[in-house]
């Protein structure tokens, strides 16, 4: 009996311990699965709304083209509107580029 008094006298005596260490280990797996799992989700967000202001800007920008040069004439002009998205937005060339052949695309199909 001496030995599970021991026992029941260690728990009782370290309980106090033994649940800041449980809640320091919960704390830290929470800490870690946040940032495995939202920390990226929040990021990916970010970028889906600063991609749609990139389309946005790049379609006025299209449509500014367009209304300045009638027919076919303001695809000529797009190297412009690159440049432009790339000063508005500070953005590389390739993603303006992209941004704004997709929005002629657009402009021109419909």
């Amino acid at each position: 009996m001496s030995i599970i008094n021991s026992i029941i006298d260690f728990v009782g005596n370290n309980l106090p311990n033994l649940a800041g260490t449980i809640w320091t280990a919960v704390g830290v797996g929470v800490a870690y699965l946040a940032k495995r799992y939202l920390v990226p989700l929040l990021q990916v967000e970010k970028r889906r709304k600063y991609a749609g202001w990139i389309a946005a800007i790049a379609d006025e920008l299209t449509d500014d083209l367009k209304a300045r040069y009638p027919e076919k004439a303001w695809l000529e002009e797009l190297d412009r509107a690159i440049e432009r998205l790339i000063e508005i937005c500070g953005i590389e060339r390739d993603i303006a580029e992209r941004a704004i052949r997709a929005s002629a695309v657009r402009k021109s199909d419909g």
